[in-house]
């Protein structure tokens, strides 16, 4: 009986380990995935607000100088450009600060 006892007791062991390994992976994987997806929020946003003020900074621009939609047009190019450096550039700070942190 008592050699019974024993292998229970390691199986038991074994069990609480893999549970507990297991839900320290699963709190690690959650915090990863928040961080992604709090990326993937600010790249994105910080495309959108760029292109919103270059196109309306351009309106305006036509809009005082009561010209056709060139600056409007030349505005939100940049802002588009602008847009997609700034998330190119979040990007590569974000992935070199991830890659620090593993």
């Amino acid at each position: 009986m008592p050699k019974k006892d024993k292998k229970l007791e390691d199986i038991r062991k074994k069990i609480d380990d893999y549970k507990l390994n297991h839900a320290h992976q699963k709190e690690t994987n959650q915090i990863k995935r928040g961080r992604q997806i709090s990326i993937a929020l600010r790249l994105s946003t910080e495309l959108i607000i760029a292109t919103i003020v270059g196109g309306v900074l351009g309106w305006y621009i036509d809009k005082w100088l009561e010209t056709k939609p060139i600056f409007f047009l030349i505005f939100l190019i940049l802002g588009i450009i602008s847009g997609v450096m700034t998330a190119i550039k979040t990007a590569q700070q974000l992935y070199e600060n991830d890659i620090k942190n593993d």
